[in-house]
């Protein structure tokens, strides 16, 4: 099975836009290896609106290609469907598969997206604290941090990138449970809670972002249609916080509220169209090949002259500028590290380890390893060595250093 699975030989696979199309693009033999598993097969891209817009024209030019030539299918599925046929070759055909788009819109719309304008932490925090059970979703983790601690402590949750996978996977099973029950949660998240968390709130608060992901955050208010309709407000902070949001965020944000202006219905086809349209209408066609990937492909000889290592070089859909921090949360991690300990081949733990691993920038590596906080295990794994420096409701403290805010996306 392991086999089956690092070469896609096996009827179903499961993997990441990551693993996938990275594959597509590599130039070594043990990532390419699997590939021609991937002629003849119907190829499903869920949220394809995930899909970076510095990479998609390579990418949806990898995806003409297997279509085109190879026999496959391929089908984006998404409640925010992106103006993907912009990025595609001339001629090439896109089709609807839901017979009526809009009426299956109206069907299952069950929240009803209200701008809030201008709200202040400590009004948010009021309203946050009024309600019994409600979701507020911010950019950035320093956000989500500070409006938590202001929260009433009774059923109160956090979740971010600093806290493990083992840690968020036990937290959600948590909010899951109360919410079930009707006890009190409140739940402060950065961008993490929009990645298909199934979850269902009264009430939901997002910070102004793009429209995708306003819409994503609605899907997690009245998800099982409780209600007739779940309110999703959306804010805008004078949180110092909002400062450091990264550009790309703030873009997005900037052409949401165009659209949340202009639209009675901002979670409507009209509106998605309208939002991706002006989004994309702000950049140059360079900008979605910002790596220049197909240059390697397109060289104007007529032969078949492909720059191979340089694409593989360049396409990096997550660029590595950070470290793994392994976090000793539970017994079942203390016991591992044990093991590493006296392995002679510490790195087939990884995959292991992976449920207990935080990625944090180098910075805020640095900060760590400064004050002596972090061990190198088997030369292969730094290992947080003061409990104190995770906390148990909101993960990695990190020390207090200069520098910029960072979102990480899991996937």
């Amino acid at each position: 099975m392991k086999l089956a699975a690092e070469n896609w030989d096996i009827p179903i696979v499961v993997t990441t836009n990551v693993q996938f199309f990275e594959s597509l693009f590599a130039n070594r033999s043990s990532r390419c290896r699997k590939l021609h598993n991937i002629a003849k097969s119907v190829i499903i891209f869920d949220e394809a609106q995930m899909l970076p817009r510095e990479y998609i024209r390579p990418c949806m030019y990898a995806v003409y290609e297997l279509v085109q030539n190879y026999g496959a299918t391929a089908v984006f599925c998404t409640a925010t469907q992106p103006s993907v046929e912009k990025f595609l070759p001339e001629g090439a055909q896109l089709k609807e598969l839901a017979d009526d788009p809009h009426g299956l819109f109206e069907f299952y719309k069950r929240v009803q997206v209200k701008k809030a304008g201008k709200v202040s932490d400590a009004e948010l925090i009021q309203r946050i604290n009024e309600q019994a059970q409600v979701l507020c979703i911010v950019n950035t983790r320093k956000h989500a941090k500070g409006l938590f601690d202001g929260i009433v402590d009774e059923g109160r949750f956090h979740l971010s990138t600093l806290m493990c996978p083992a840690h968020r996977k036990k937290t959600i099973a948590h909010i899951r449970e109360r919410l079930k029950s009707g006890l009190p949660c409140r739940v402060v998240s950065t961008q993490i809670m929009e990645a298909g968390i199934d979850v269902d709130f009264p009430v939901g608060y997002r910070a102004l972002s793009g429209l995708d992901s306003i819409i994503q955050a609605g899907g997690r208010v009245n998800r099982e249609g409780k209600q007739e309709k779940g309110d999703l407000y959306v804010f805008e902070s004078d949180s110092i916080y909002v400062k450091r949001t990264p550009a790309y965020i703030q873009q997005g944000a900037e052409v949401a509220k165009m659209i949340l202006r202009e639209n009675e219905d901002p979670v409507s086809i009209k509106a998605i169209h309208d939002y991706y349209e002006s989004l994309y209408g702000l950049q140059d066609q360079a900008a979605f090949d910002r790596k220049r990937i197909l240059d390697c492909y397109e060289k104007g000889t007529g032969e078949l002259d492909f720059d191979f290592k340089t694409a593989a070089e360049k396409f990096r859909l997550i660029e590595d500028h950070t470290v793994p921090v392994i976090i000793r949360y539970d017994d079942e991690v203390v016991e591992t590290l044990k093991d590493v300990h006296s392995s002679e081949y510490p790195a087939k733990f990884s995959r292991k380890l992976q449920l207990y691993t935080v990625n944090i920038y180098e910075r805020e590596f640095q900060a760590l390893e400064g004050k002596g906080l972090v061990d190198l295990y088997g030369d292969t794994y730094n290992v947080l060595n003061a409990p104190n420096y995770y906390d148990k409701k909101t993960g990695l403290v990190i020390p207090e250093s200069e520098g910029g805010e960072a979102i990480f996306f899991d996937g």
